[in-house]
């Protein structure tokens, strides 16, 4: 491997953890675990130089933090992410928004509701959801989300609206999402408290919006690609600011189950949708395109053969080499659409399995460089401790998360 300039940015801890996106407008609307926050964006931005002359890609859009955060500062991005759910998050997160159509469309909704109707039904529907919301809590959700598709608005107030409703699941769900995990939990929200939360929820919202409408010139938007595979012209973009999944086995698809199957996929749809992912997690098994030129960085291939013979889980040492290839494949892509000099800010996390660490920032940076990407420097932004079960087996070993700088 590579000598590469390592730099700690500790004052950045703060920043690759999502706790503070909870306490800013628009951001606060939904927020995904293991997201970086704003205050990485902008700092980024601002170290970088970028202004309106520039357009900031992001391929792993998530929840849309560096898509807003791009706005707020005045400068255009675009976003991807194989999730039908991410892909609603940030569009809701970037629209522009007229507040009295806003009320208009609540008000015409809010007539529409008719808790009576809500007499259960939903046996087509996965064990999962029928389970995580029982009673006649499922055949609400659906009754309401079934009613902002027939309100007569546009795509974007009916996002905005579905947005303020699956907002509401991991409030009334029985499954709870811990870490990257669901587990079931006690809960005694009923029904009858969803209209009022809902109406409070889209009240919250409202308030996070400009009353006067924002003058930046510029653009913003996300569509639903493979990060390994995206569509548009080569040399589209002047910067890259985003986090792929961490290799941490955290199955997004289990996490944000509910909501997948209630407004978008059904059980296949989301069973492809959990073996397409990024190779970050043991059930995926993705179809991806050639890795031509990929070479195997030889610290990786060591690393694998000692977590394969320490025995455990066979579709782990197959999870660790898919995600490097996934890596490659990821940042080729990022290599064809951006114009030559661009700046490429990649956040990681270092991993550990069966006490065998993994060092993804320096590996990323090794496997960026294969394709020509000069490798700048690896910012460490924080050190988190491994799990209390791999602690409890190895001992303490702080792994690094990182934001791997690339120029283009």
């Amino acid at each position: 491997m590579g000598e590469y300039a390592i730099e700690e940015r500790l004052d950045w801890r703060r920043w690759v953890t999502p706790k503070l996106l909870s306490g800013r407008p628009v951001h606060r609307w939904y927020v995904f675990p293991h997201s970086y926050t704003s205050e990485l964006v902008d700092e980024l931005i601002d170290e970088w130089g970028l202004g309106c002359q520039d357009v900031v890609l992001d391929p792993f859009s998530g929840a849309g933090t560096t898509l807003l955060a791009a706005k707020e500062s005045g400068v255009s991005a675009s976003g991807y992410d194989l999730s039908p759910l991410a892909v609603l998050v940030a569009r809701a997160k970037v629209a522009d928004y007229d507040i009295e159509e806003l009320e208009t469309a609540w008000a015409a909704l809010r007539v529409r509701i008719d808790p009576s109707e809500w007499q259960g039904g939903g046996n087509e529907c996965s064990p999962l959801i029928r389970r995580a919301l029982p009673g006649r809590l499922l055949s609400a959700f659906r009754n309401i989300d079934r009613n902002i598709a027939a309100l007569p608005a546009t795509r974007t107030v009916q996002s905005f609206l579905r947005l303020a409703l699956l907002g509401l699941i991991p409030h009334y769900s029985r499954a709870a999402a811990t870490g990257g995990w669901l587990k079931w939990v006690k809960n005694g929200k009923r029904s009858s408290s969803l209209l009022n939360s809902l109406e409070r929820r889209v009240r919250m919202m409202m308030r996070d919006i400009p009353r006067t409408p924002s003058r930046v010139e510029g653009a913003w938007d996300v569509e639903r690609a493979d990060a390994r595979c995206l569509p548009g012209a080569d040399d589209r973009f002047t910067a890259v600011i985003t986090s792929p999944p961490y290799p941490n086995r955290h199955d997004y698809t289990r996490v944000f189950g509910v909501e997948l199957m209630l407004g978008f996929l059904d059980y296949a749809g989301t069973r492809d949708l959990r073996f397409q992912s990024f190779h970050s997690h043991p059930e995926a098994r993705p179809t991806r395109p050639r890795a031509e030129g990929y070479s195997q960085p030889r610290e990786l291939a060591e690393a694998v053969e000692r977590i394969r013979g320490r025995g455990g889980d066979s579709r782990v040492p197959r999870m660790v080499e898919g995600y490097f290839l996934d890596t490659f494949l990821a940042l080729q892509e990022v290599k064809r659409l951006c114009r030559p000099n661009s700046r490429i800010g990649w956040v990681v996390g270092n991993a550990q399995y069966r006490g065998v660490s993994v060092p993804v920032d320096e590996l990323t940076a090794e496997i960026g460089e294969q394709l020509g990407l000069q490798c700048e420097k690896v910012l460490v932004a924080r050190y988190r401790g491994n799990s209390a079960q791999q602690m409890g087996r190895y001992g303490r070993q702080p792994s690094r998360e990182s934001v791997v700088v690339f120029r283009a």
